[in-house]
């Protein structure tokens, strides 16, 4: 069953524009990372629920390992790592304006999914989902 279950996924994955998954359901190869790099992505949801800020918090992360944006209070700046599967964020450092109510939340969620290895793939609609056991970040590309 869980074979059947990637090879649908993979062949979904192959439509949207990256390739083969491996057993864990994860794009593995090349292609979705360099379709990951040097874009804007855009802050959607956290954890199913929808962020909703006057200023969008952002991504970017670059193919020499940078990454930052801004995460609904503060700019951020780091190195993310990334391999087919997953991403490993740090260190990672923010500018230090204090915030209250809904962008503090998101800054909190931001900054806590950015520590250490996190898993990530694209959607059927092309966003880019970055998640572990507890907490899911959904981004789409900014134009």
């Amino acid at each position: 069953m869980a074979k059947r279950f990637a090879w649908l996924l993979s062949l979904l994955l192959l439509w949207q524009g990256c390739a083969v998954v491996n057993e864990n359901g994860h794009a593995a190869d090349g292609a979705c990372e360099a379709k990951l790099y040097g874009r804007t992505w855009r802050l959607l949801t956290i954890d199913n629920e929808e962020v909703g800020l006057k200023f969008p918090a952002t991504l970017t992360i670059a193919r020499d390992g940078k990454m930052g944006g801004f995460d609904g209070c503060n700019r951020y700046f780091g190195k993310a790592e990334v391999t087919p599967t997953d991403i490993t964020f740090g260190p990672v450092g923010s500018t230090r304006k204090y915030c209250m109510g809904r962008p503090g939340e998101v800054e909190k969620a931001m900054l806590g999914m950015f520590r250490g290895t996190k898993w990530w793939h694209f959607d059927p609609r092309n966003r880019l989902v970055i998640f572990d056991d507890e907490h899911r970040l959904i981004f789409a590309e900014e134009r």
